[in-house]
């Protein structure tokens, strides 16, 4: 059951746990503040640190934010996944009331600015990595990243929240019923995004960098690029772990 307020217009948006709102939803605001794109962020079991952070970003910034919720209920048997799949399994409902929703990593930064797509649909294919074969490899088909859908797309909305819901709930999930739901449509309907959008080298000039495994820890461009956009300081502060 989803609470909370809803998006309008044409916002990007992420959905993740409490603790990685803590850590990373801040920079994504201020990068996203910064190019004058709305944002919309589902939160799953938010606490009182987390609502404090939200009220204190809303009047901080000049975009509109909205914030939606979800109870995780019984834990799933694959916790790491269910994050992973939860912006996705929120997508329909959260897609009617909203234009359109680039949806993106929580834990990504837009370095530059870009223009909304003009189809319906968009999303991230590619060449499953080397070395993996079977269900990695099909999960490997597509970058989960970065995929866009107008309310004209609810039904491909409904269709990966579908295909998650069929399972296994195990990691990759959401890149393969991604990669099943859109080899049903025609190429020319659908937006390809590539490396010159979203990429996990933080090259110069990419639009999104989006921090994949280790880098997201190691990496000193993107750490750097991190700390530069969160301007308060929310993941250093103590004062907000006493909220």
């Amino acid at each position: 059951m989803i609470y909370g307020e809803l998006p309008s217009n044409r916002v990007v948006y992420a959905a993740c746990d409490k603790e990685y709102f803590k850590s990373h939803a801040p920079s994504l605001i201020y990068s996203l503040n910064d190019i004058g794109k709305d944002i919309h962020i589902h939160i799953c079991e938010p606490d009182p640190t987390v609502l404090n952070m939200e009220a204190v970003l809303k009047k901080d910034i000049d975009v509109k934010m909205t914030c939606s919720y979800n109870d995780i209920g019984a834990t799933p048997i694959d916790v790491r996944a269910y994050y992973s799949c939860l912006r996705f399994m929120m997508l329909p409902n959260l897609l009617q009331h909203a234009d359109a929703m680039m949806i993106v990593d929580v834990d990504c930064v837009f370095m530059n600015n870009f223009e909304w797509p003009t189809t319906d649909t968009g999303y991230f294919p590619r060449k499953p990595l080397d070395g993996t074969i079977g269900w990695e490899a099909q999960g490997t088909k597509v970058a989960a990243g970065c995929v866009y859908l107008t309310n004209n797309a609810i039904s491909v909305a409904t269709a990966i929240n579908e295909r998650i819901s069929k399972g296994p709930m195990r990691w990759f999930i959401d890149q393969i019923a991604l990669s099943e739901v859109f080899a049903r449509f025609d190429d020319k309907d659908i937006t390809k995004f590539d490396g010159n959008f979203m990429d996990w080298e933080f090259l110069e000039g990419t639009i999104i960098w989006t921090g994949k495994g280790p880098r997201k820890y190691e990496n000193k461009t993107y750490l750097e690029a991190k700390k530069k956009f969160n301007r308060l300081g929310f993941a250093t502060d103590n004062i907000w772990n006493k909220a």
